[in-house]
């Protein structure tokens, strides 16, 4: 009997401990599937809920009440944000006043203020090309990579990966994003269409190929001219790149050595005064930027190498008596190939502003998709890709060839058309003398000793740098 008991209290005991082991198994299974049910609920739920609220969130009222100073060189994109201050004033509530100057004014106007650390302008303008190494030295920039990467201060919809690569790198120095461009310049060949089929011509597609047709056109007792270039100084380093690049020269070499007195860089200065002085107007030696484009839209001359901002004017009728006839190409090619340049003028944030994030602010709302838009519609050298691609522009693009020529061009560029050497203006000065001796017909030998002349300019400026 005492046996029969002692086994019914064991079976007892060992059938309730596995019950009550499988019933907390099967309540830890039960919590555990309902915190991964929660927590898939939570990441399903929250993640989209967050990046929806940044993009309906954003808030642009941030700086309301600000006021900022705009100081930029204009290059002809201030006609287009002018009208649209008021759009930016309410949704913003920041207050804007725009002052602008030319190019050759401004690049004098805005160092002063820079040296004398003056806090009067917020949003100013550079070239990075012809500033950066200057300006990054003086401390004259304010880096924005943690701007541009602030969702904070920087509305997800402004989209910095739509600039081109090539652009987004030009907008660096030293490895630093400091300025946002306004436009993308390349340059290329502008020709007469109208009189190359008269003529019986092929658009050339090399320097060579240039000279050729510039002979065949060429009528100066009828005041037609085969080529027109830019003279004047400094600014005749722009075209001359592609002569440089085309040719196989280089600014300076891989130690940064000034090498405009090389054997290729000869070669570049006088095919680029062969053109100008035998086939070129007169007085082309004082011709800036703006003059050769002048001159064309005039019916004055077959062709002009200069960038790619000068359509608008080109194909309208009530400033270009060409309207129709106009035909797009590549800079032509040297022995070294076909090599056009990237790059242009951009926004930055002086760093001596006491408002750096409304002026920040206004450097997204002017480069903005919907501004480039409306812009490449009027046929701005947009820097964003997305308004090349657009549907808009697409179905109204009246010149197919010169669309064509600038995005071959964006690819194939190279990023540098002036000296890597500061300060830039000056640099592009002492190259700019060796440029007018060219067109002014001096010869190869007279070239040459100009040349060396100006590489040991640029090779005292190089040791200053490096001071």
């Amino acid at each position: 009997m005492k046996k029969i008991l002692i086994f019914m209290v064991v079976t007892f005991l060992v059938t309730s401990t596995i019950f009550m082991s499988l019933s907390c198994k099967s309540t830890a299974t039960v919590d555990k599937t309902s915190e991964e049910s929660v927590a898939s609920e939570e990441d399903v739920v929250e993640e989209p809920a967050e990046e929806q609220v940044a993009e309906e969130k954003f808030d642009w009222k941030k700086y309301s009440g600000e006021s900022i100073y705009v100081f930029v060189a204009d290059s002809g994109q201030v006609k287009y944000i002018s009208p649209k201050l008021a759009e930016f004033e309410e949704l913003t509530g920041i207050k804007v006043e725009v002052e602008t100057a030319d190019a050759s004014s401004y690049r004098t106007a805005l160092p002063m203020h820079l040296t004398a650390k003056s806090s009067s302008y917020d949003v100013v303008s550079t070239f990075n090309e012809v500033d950066g190494i200057q300006f990054f030295g003086n401390g004259w920039y304010v880096p924005l990579d943690e701007y541009i990467n602030d969702p904070n201060v920087t509305s997800p919809d402004w989209d910095f990966n739509d600039f081109p690569e090539g652009l987004r790198e030009s907008m660096k120095v030293n490895g630093q994003t400091v300025s946002i461009n306004w436009e993308a310049q390349t340059d290329l060949l502008y020709y007469r269409k109208d009189i190359f089929e008269e003529k019986g011509i092929e658009v050339p597609e090399t320097f060579e190929d240039w000279e050729k047709v510039s002979m065949a056109v060429s009528d100066p007792e009828n005041e037609f001219y085969g080529v027109a270039l830019r003279g004047s100084g400094y600014q005749m380093t722009t075209p001359f790149s592609a002569f440089l690049y085309g040719y196989g020269g280089a600014w300076v070499d891989e130690e940064g050595n000034p090498t405009v007195n090389s054997e290729e860089a000869i070669d570049a200065f006088e095919m680029y005064g062969k053109l100008g002085n035998k086939y070129g107007p007169p007085g082309i030696v004082s011709f800036d930027w703006s003059v050769p484009s002048q001159i064309f839209q005039q019916g004055k001359v077959a062709t002009f190498l200069d960038i790619n901002l000068f359509v608008p004017d080109i194909e309208n009728p009530d400033k270009s008596t060409v309207v129709g006839n106009v035909g797009y190409a590549p800079v032509p090619a040297g022995p070294a190939g076909s090599f056009p340049f990237i790059g242009g003028w951009a926004y930055y944030i002086s760093p001596f502003s006491e408002s750096k994030e409304a002026a920040w602010y206004f450097i997204q709302w002017a480069t903005s998709k919907d501004i480039n838009l409306q812009m490449k519609l009027d046929g701005w050298p947009s820097p964003r890709s997305s308004a090349w691609e657009s549907d808009e522009f697409k179905a109204q693009d009246k010149t197919p060839e010169f669309t064509e020529t600038v995005l071959w061009s964006y690819e194939n560029a190279r990023a540098r058309m002036n000296p890597p050497i500061s300060p830039g203006v000056e640099a592009r000065e002492i190259v700019g003398v060796v440029g007018n001796l060219a067109l002014e017909g001096a010869s190869r030998d007279e070239i040459q000793e100009a040349a060396n002349a100006a590489n040991a300019e640029l090779e005292e400026l190089v040791k200053e740098m490096e001071k």
